[in-house]
């Protein structure tokens, strides 16, 4: 599986230039569309020059490879975002299964359509943040596909794509890239997110959020993200955090074997914890983030945190998707 799923990685990557143009995209999704789709993303979060802060820019082209249970439809669907290193074991290894549950896949590839391999030794190039509107450009090809029920799509994101599922289930991104009176994700599955910077829009979620998180985690913590469940818990908010015991970050991605691994070069802010006026910025300095970010995380796979992540999403999807 791993292997099949690598060439298909390269593969999309080897034809990155074959991707249509913006205007060349179908707007609408027909019944017979699966497999790699390429689709615009909801505009663009763009770094200002002149100040640390995001505008909103134009869309920008990128791709996904849409699969079906068997049967005719239309099924529930489950977008999943990948992590900071790009398309992985983490999504190979949980779309069959979630295919196996009767729900549709669309695992989208954020990195090729920018040119990019990887973000994890250079966190700035590109954000967890940034990529909202790739999952919402997900949303709105998926929502006019005929096999698709547009009522019931969940987003489910890994580590760097974690974060941008925590920042998609905002109220203020629902409101800003998904048109209104459309469809917006139904519920939010985070798995190791990074927690640590909170802003005003934070406080209020469009949809049901359920974070997991590993306890040895010392890339993304937990404890933050218990935090902001118990604060929108607090508020009257549909939030859970599952932690799951002596589990390092990447705890479900069987693509590491099962002991635990040192990465020197990767970009770590788990020392840090920051307040920002909006999720737009402006963001701290180079200056500030010099002081608390350092090199080097652990990823680590634990079968039986994986086992009981896998019977928890299960019964989380069944309940929130009825």
């Amino acid at each position: 599986m791993k292997r099949s799923f690598q060439f298909l990685a390269l593969a999309v990557v080897l034809c990155a230039g074959c991707a249509p143009a913006l205007k060349d995209l179908k707007p609408t999704s027909s019944a017979t569309d699966s497999g790699n789709i390429s689709f615009a993303t909801a505009g663009t979060l763009a770094r200002k020059a002149d100040e640390p802060k995001f505008v909103m820019a134009d869309s920008v082209v990128i791709s996904g490879e849409l699969s079906f249970p068997s049967g005719p439809g239309p099924f529930p669907a489950v977008v999943l975002v990948h992590g900071c290193g790009g398309l992985g074991s983490a999504e190979s290894a949980w779309a069959p299964v979630l295919r196996d549950w009767g729900y549709a896949t669309f695992v989208i590839d954020s990195f090729s359509g920018r040119g990019l391999k990887e973000v994890c030794t250079s966190a700035g190039t590109l954000t967890g943040t940034q990529r909202i509107p790739d999952a919402y450009g997900a949303l709105r090809i998926l929502a006019t596909h005929p096999k698709i029920d547009s009522a019931r799509i969940v987003l489910m994101g890994f580590s760097h794509g974690a974060l941008l599922t925590l920042d998609a289930s905002t109220a203020w991104a629902k409101e800003t890239f998904a048109p209104a009176g459309g469809p917006g994700f139904r519920a939010f599955f985070a798995f190791y997110p990074f927690c640590n910077i909170t802003y005003p829009e934070r406080d209020r979620i469009s949809g049901a959020l359920r974070i997991y998180a590993g306890e040895l985690d010392d890339w993304t913590p937990a404890q933050p993200c218990v935090r902001l469940v118990q604060q929108l818990k607090g508020s009257g908010q549909d939030a859970t955090v599952t932690v799951y015991p002596a589990a390092h970050h990447s705890f479900d991605n069987v693509g590491y074997g099962s002991a635990s691994l040192y990465l020197a070069n990767v970009d770590s802010g788990a020392k840090c914890e920051f307040k920002i006026a909006s999720i737009l910025g402006p963001f701290p300095s180079r200056s500030e983030i010099g002081k608390c970010a350092r090199k080097g995380a652990t990823i680590g796979w634990s079968p039986e945190a994986s086992e009981q992540a896998r019977r928890d999403v299960r019964a989380q999807l069944a309940e929130l998707l009825r």
